[in-house]
């Protein structure tokens, strides 16, 4: 059997969803293939690049913006006829893939995505079981099309929406949870001990894991600043993924490193206009710079033990070690953090669906938000001197779960496609 899992790079979410369900058939599943493909790229790499860039830049420039065209996009739109156009001219160039793959069945990590072959499957262009997987907690209309076989969700409640609001038929969703890669379920993996006996950490400390990368610098400088000033015993791992410039921030502050200094002026900056957008953009690092001389200025020299690492392929090491993680709400993150039973706190959610999450985590006792960086001692301090409130939040998680997603995806998938061959 061929399945065919489709992604976009609109957030790292999507593509670790789709990895957990390939990793999941080639080590499980011998006599099935599985593809991913990025289904925006496919289409167009100029789409790709416009759309992939268009989200960073509205997510971290604009995001009051970004939060407003989430809601209206949640609704019914007469610009139905202008979209089904862009699907049109997208299914042309993803058909000819799709008919070389010869996929049984058809997976989408990707509202997009779901979208362009819930289409051909309505034009009639295919007629290829669809599953569509809503890697938020709650859906969204983007998520939706008549053309889509089978709805993943993360929970019963998401399905209840889907089926109350949207009018998806109740028979056709099914709450197995975001694909979450084996080794994050609790009891899988490394041990705590076994991890923090690598680091050179006391097992017998609380530890508090720090998902930094998709922060910005400042931000979680100062979180980090904000944590020293808690009066409990405890350590802290840090994990800035790609960001090259919190890592480099991060290790002069662990070095004790009192200045974070760029060079000169580029002698090729100088070539452009002073209203030039590449001038802006630098004298904006600048200031960046500024802040952070004066946030090592401050921070206190006796910081908490701590270990720092760059991007890392065993994050689940490190939350299986942990007792809290500091992070952003995003979906798969988040769903790997559930799957660990490890309490959260979130912080600085984007408007739309990071908010969404950060509140269905809030109201789940899984997560508490933290509202400003300068209250991070408060918050986290309250969590790690209260073991009681610490295991409440673990057993949340361990109530919320959804295990064996990936299994329950595939065998799904698995079967919609021999009902369509009959």
């Amino acid at each position: 059997m061929n399945i065919l899992i489709l992604t976009a790079s609109t957030g790292g979410g999507h593509n670790r969803a789709a990895d957990a369900l390939k990793t999941y058939v080639e080590k499980n599943q011998p006599n099935t293939n599985a593809a991913i493909i990025d289904a925006i790229e496919e289409c167009s790499p100029a789409l790709n690049f416009t759309v992939v860039k268009g989200y960073k830049a509205l997510v971290t420039l604009t995001p009051a913006l970004f939060g407003a065209m989430y809601k209206s996009s949640d609704k019914k739109s007469p610009l139905s006829d202008t979209v089904n156009i862009i699907y049109q001219q997208c299914s042309k160039r993803l058909l000819s893939k799709i008919e070389e793959l010869k996929p049984d069945a058809i997976i989408s990590c990707h509202p997009f995505a779901g979208a362009i072959v819930g289409y051909m499957n309505q034009e009639g262009s295919i007629h290829i079981p669809l599953i569509s997987i809503v890697t938020d907690f709650l859906p969204h209309r983007t998520y939706i099309s008549d053309g889509i076989t089978a709805y993943i969700t993360a929970s019963s409640q998401a399905k209840d929406i889907l089926a109350d609001e949207y009018g998806i038929d109740r028979d056709t969703i099914f709450d197995y949870g975001h694909p979450v890669f084996e080794q994050f379920y609790e009891g899988n993996g490394k041990s705590r001990e076994e991890v923090l006996e690598e680091l050179g950490f006391d097992k017998d400390k609380l530890t508090v894991l720090i998902m930094a990368g998709s922060f910005g610098v400042t931000d979680i400088l100062e979180i980090y600043e904000n944590l020293q000033k808690i009066d409990v015993d405890y350590q802290i791992i840090v994990i800035t993924g790609r960001n090259q410039k919190l890592y480099d921030a991060f290790q002069m502050l662990l070095n004790d490193e009192k200045e974070f200094v760029t060079e000169e002026e580029p002698e090729l900056l100088r070539r452009f206009p002073d209203d030039n957008v590449l001038r802006y953009m630098y004298y904006q690092t600048e200031s960046v710079v500024e802040q952070l001389n004066r946030t090592f200025r401050r921070t206190i020299e006796d910081h908490k033990p701590t270990k720092l690492f760059f991007f890392i392929n065993n994050v689940d090491d490190y939350m299986h070690a942990s007792d809290l993680i500091v992070t952003k709400p995003g979906g798969l993150t988040t769903s790997e953090s559930i799957a660990c039973a490890l309490p959260m706190v979130v912080f600085k959610a984007y408007p739309g669906q990071e908010e969404q999450n950060a509140a269905l985590l809030a109201e789940n006792n899984i997560g508490v938000i933290l509202e400003e960086s300068g209250n991070a001692a408060e918050t986290v301090g309250s969590l790690l001197k209260d073991r009681d409130k610490l295991e409440s939040m673990r057993e949340s998680c361990r109530n919320y779960v959804r295990k064996n997603s990936c299994h329950n995806i595939i065998e799904l998938a698995k079967r919609l496609a021999l009902e369509n061959d009959k």
